[in-house]
């Protein structure tokens, strides 16, 4: 074989293949292409979340968090695109990938509906660090709202920590979110006491204690007639911040005004017979 017909071989077969290997670089730039404008989607979404959710004031950890898992969610979405796009069957890897989140989401089936739990507290704040609230009926100050879990320190200095799972199943009640607060006390009183003096002992209770809101009129009025008492509403307004003292100077009030005014209060009593005969 000489030189020329060397050549018209290689010639011939660079004619045989030459769709399949224009077809191969097409699909390698294609798949390239894909994954340069996957890769940039995934930034941009990664970036627009963490603004989202920096602007929102959510915690850091679940910002970088959640940033972190979309972005290597489109990435791994990207990897399935390019390598379809290079003449791989995908149906294979996605059913391994679906069967493997699967399983890891039953296996954190408890953490993972917590750290949803968590992004929901985060994102919607019913509550707020330094609030107190009562959730599952524990009352207590928020000292802080983690991933998985939040932290309410009681009045004794005790530290709860409740599941942030049990926190948005449970009905939550929170004690500052509004800047203004209704103090609601009852007054029992017995029933040899004057209705017109009690209400007036009242009134003159409520005027002397301090910080008590003037732009809502407070209310004196009779509510229930008990077995042994007069139950009298004394309900006034206060801002969140002077609750406390104003409740214990308006009680000090009260109890001082019946006492000089000869009201009685009552409280329980027993009456005990003896019996002496035999």
């Amino acid at each position: 074989m000489n030189f020329e017909d060397l050549i018209n071989n290689a010639i011939s077969i660079i004619e045989k293949y030459d769709g399949v290997v224009l077809s191969y670089i097409a699909h390698f730039c294609f798949a390239i292409l894909i994954f340069i404008l996957g890769r940039a989607i995934a930034r941009f979404v990664a970036r627009q979340l963490r603004k989202i959710l920096t602007n929102r004031n959510v915690d850091p950890t679940v910002v970088k968090f959640v940033s972190s898992l979309s972005y290597y969610a489109i990435i791994v979405m990207t990897l399935v695109a390019v390598l379809g796009q290079l003449g791989v069957q995908t149906a294979s890897i996605v059913a391994i990938i679906g069967a493997a989140g699967l399983a890891v989401g039953l296996a954190l089936q408890g953490s993972l509906s917590n750290f949803a739990a968590g992004v929901i507290l985060i994102i919607f704040r019913p509550f707020k660090v330094g609030e107190t609230v009562i959730i599952n009926n524990q009352k207590g100050v928020i000292d802080s709202i983690q991933i998985f879990s939040t932290s309410i320190v009681t009045p004794t200095n005790e530290l709860v920590v409740i599941p942030n799972s049990q926190v948005v199943g449970a009905n939550i009640i929170n004690y500052t979110r509004l800047p203004e607060r209704r103090l609601d006390l009852v007054v029992n009183v017995g029933y040899d006491s004057d209705i017109r003096k009690v209400y007036e002992v009242l009134k003159q209770a409520v005027d002397k204690t301090s910080n008590i809101l003037t732009n809502k009129e407070p209310t004196i009025r009779l509510d229930q007639l008990d077995a042994s008492s007069m139950n009298f509403n004394v309900l006034v307004w206060t801002t969140n911040a002077n609750y406390g003292p104003v409740k214990a100077e308006l009680l000090e009030n009260i109890k001082n005004g019946l006492t000089e005014n000869g009201i009685n209060i009552p409280y329980p009593t027993m009456d005990v017979n003896l019996n002496t005969q035999s």
